[in-house]
């Protein structure tokens, strides 16, 4: 598969996918670039790739988890200067903004690999095998940890609606 077909496939899901990974559109955006500037210098390894979508992604989260781990050795420690749930918020799209705002913030309540998988499954359209593939797991790892994650998003959903206004 040719860069610029990948490019168009999988950009903007991509995009989606590291925002919500780093927290920051403008991380996202370096490490897209990264991650296309590699594929184009190793562009000779895609002719063995099977699966280009789950390969790309795996692609992401490793360069996501490096971009991740030389910020936070150059900072002295993860210091996240932004709200989870806006940044989750601005990737995602539904038809009220209080529905976003709630989906949102319980999403951002959840740990990282629960919160990982759902981003994967529903907002970029994954197969579990492929998030077994990208993320290093088994499918029924994978599979489990979206049903779990699903459990906690829903009582956290409904945990906020039963608070008195």
């Amino acid at each position: 598969m040719k860069i610029e077909k990948l490019y168009d496939s999988f950009g903007d899901k991509i995009y989606h996918y590291l925002t919500v990974k780093l927290g920051s559109p403008n991380d996202a955006e370096d490490v897209l670039q990264e991650i296309f500037y590699r594929l184009v210098r190793y562009s000779f390894r895609l002719r063995l790739v099977r699966n280009p979508g789950a390969f790309v992604f795996k692609i992401a989260r490793n360069e996501a988890y490096r971009y991740l781990k030389n910020k936070t050795r150059k900072q002295g420690g993860c210091q996240k200067n932004f709200e989870l749930h806006e940044v989750i918020r601005s990737t995602i799209s539904g038809p009220k903004a209080e529905a976003e705002d709630m989906v949102a913030r319980a999403l951002s309540r959840l740990p990282d690999d629960q919160r990982e998988i759902i981003i994967l499954k529903v907002f970029e359209g994954l197969t579990f095998k492929e998030i077994a593939s990208v993320c290093g797991l088994s499918i029924n790892t994978a599979s489990s940890r979206y049903r779990y994650g699903l459990e906690k998003l829903r009582s956290l959903m409904e945990e906020r609606d039963e608070k008195p206004e």
